[in-house]
């Protein structure tokens, strides 16, 4: 053939231009050519237009066999799949020496949109398409860029590189003993995809050892894995936020059916102390849910579920997550030696809301937040100073006390709506200071504005009367003091040093003792 002009469509019902009954629902079985002997094209044209994923195709194409067809064959192809650069190139034995009965052996070379895949293996009866087995190996920038090449909609990741087996039989496409890595993981496992006229994946994945950053990166975070797969230490943060902002494909989410297992028996988890991940996800016309969620500290483990309705562009999702007995020694570590906190934590977030991204969805959701702690210990300088009890909590600081002191009850319940926690109770109770306190935290502009104030259970000599303030983005949260009312408290004092005896002015300051202890039973039942 000399410049042959081939155009396929594949239409958004599923209908195809080269098939000889288009109205005949579509099967995913593979097309079954004759036995060709030999195959010349020079200056090709192939156009793709497959409307279902918005896909467009143009390539050059060009097929040769040497004279005495002993070189075996050779297609070329180059083009662009939706306007990034694509190379094809297929390679097999000599033509005039296929048989029906004896395997066809090939090499194919996919390069484009960010991905490469290499595969190596034999059609099973020449040229039946729907049957071959091969060994493949794929590699890329982000694996949801193999959607272009092969319609599969697969999350974001940070670099990887896959081999395994690969098996065609009609519409059942397998991926199986496959290893590789992905950013600084292993992964291995099992991919069945099922490419009939709606698209079915199921996948069974491991990690021998987990990077939790590359786990951060599917929910849409930027990596500290380099495209060699190695660490960096750019932090987990997208476009200056906690919380990311990468936008999930709903259009994508919609073409697929499907389920997914993966577990992780060890977690290199930095800052964190994971130590086992197991998660489930089953999706079905748009609604994808996630099922476990489950994430095993070395103490302590968070569980929960998702549902994310992904039917409309912007999708709709609800999410409900525990977390029991996580170390407080974890949230704030030890410092010259000694843990200013210690005890176990239990919360719950129940959010819901629209969003794109799981930042869009905390800054416009509604719900609860709640952090409690039964029982633990404060270091006593620190619970103290909850109170502005200057006279105890900073001599403890200055002398170095590390004596602790009995926290009865911490709990922080938040009521949220349109993205904003506020407060209902925010309580930590100790055996020498009560505190409450007040506020918000902007889940979208991610920034809190908290405000606590302590009275002391214990007669003071020398109390300020000034709450605590903690405020600024939650990356980078500034603690401080109230100085107000430290002002109006001095400036008292200043008047009563003038008009009555000197140790009188003293009085200001100190704080008679009279907190009581907080109902911790019915405001941690609250919380829950």
């Amino acid at each position: 053939f000399t410049r042959p002009k081939v155009v396929l469509i594949s239409t958004k019902d599923g209908r195809k231009s080269w098939e000889l009954n288009p109205d005949k629902p579509d099967t995913g079985e593979g097309l079954k050519l004759p036995v060709i002997q030999q195959l010349i094209i020079t200056d090709g044209q192939l156009s793709f237009d497959e409307q279902r994923r918005g896909l467009t195709l143009q390539a050059a194409v060009n097929a040769r066999e040497a004279a005495s067809g002993a070189a075996g064959f050779l297609l070329d192809g180059r083009g662009t799949v939706n306007g990034s650069p694509l190379t094809l190139k297929i390679e097999g034995g000599p033509f005039m020496n296929i048989r029906r009965n004896r395997p066809y052996r090939f090499e194919a070379e996919v390069s484009g949109a960010g991905s490469s895949l290499t595969a190596k293996g034999a059609i099973t009866r020449p040229f039946d398409l729907g049957r071959f087995d091969a060994t493949l190996t794929m590699q890329g920038r982000n694996m949801s860029d193999l959607y272009l090449l092969t319609g599969v909609t697969l999350p974001n990741t940070p670099p990887y590189r896959l081999s395994g087996a690969l098996n065609r039989n009609e519409r059942i496409w397998t991926f199986k003993d496959f290893d590789g890595r992905v950013g600084a993981s292993d992964l291995s496992g099992e991919v069945r995809v099922d490419s009939a006229q709606r698209l079915r994946v199921d996948a069974e994945l491991t990690s021998r050892r987990l990077d939790i950053d590359d786990l951060a990166a599917v929910l849409g975070a930027r990596t500290r894995t380099n495209a060699a797969g190695t660490d960096t230490e750019a932090p987990v943060v997208v476009g200056g936020k906690l919380l990311p902002d990468a936008k999930l494909q709903t259009e994508r989410l919609r073409t697929m059916d499907g389920t997914l297992t993966y577990r992780a028996a060890a977690v290199k988890a930095n800052e964190f102390d994971v130590r086992a991940v197991n998660l489930g996800a089953d999706l079905k016309d748009g609604i994808l849910k996630l099922d476990p969620i489950s994430f095993n500290f070395n103490r302590g483990e968070m569980n929960g579920t998702a549902r994310i309705n992904a039917t409309r562009d912007t999708p709709y999702s609800t999410v409900d997550l525990r977390l029991s007995g996580y170390p407080l020694e974890s949230i704030i570590p030890a410092r010259n030696g000694s843990v200013p906190l210690s005890g176990r934590a239990l919360g719950r977030a129940r959010l819901e809301g629209p969003g794109a991204s799981i930042h869009d969805f905390a800054g416009a959701s509604k719900g609860s937040l709640s952090l409690v702690v039964p029982n633990g210990k404060m270091r006593a300088a620190f619970a103290e100073l909850l109170g502005i009890n200057a006279s105890a909590g900073l001599l403890k600081l200055l002398s170095g006390d590390q004596s602790e002191s009995q926290i009865r009850c911490a709990v922080a319940d938040f009521s949220v709506s349109g993205g904003t926690a506020t407060a209902r109770t925010f309580v930590i109770d100790t055996d020498v200071v009560l505190a409450q306190g007040k506020g918000t935290i902007n889940l979208g502009s991610e920034t809190m504005n908290l405000r606590i104030e302590g009275e002391s259970k214990k007669p003071r000599l020398l109390r300020l009367w000034a709450p605590i303030t903690v405020s600024g983005p939650l990356t980078a949260p500034k603690v401080g003091v109230d100085l107000g009312d430290v002002v109006s408290q001095g400036g008292l004092a200043g008047l009563l040093g003038a008009v009555v005896a000197p140790v009188t002015a003293l009085f200001a300051f100190v704080d008679p003792g009279l907190a009581e202890d907080a109902d911790c039973g019915r405001l941690i039942a609250g919380a829950r």
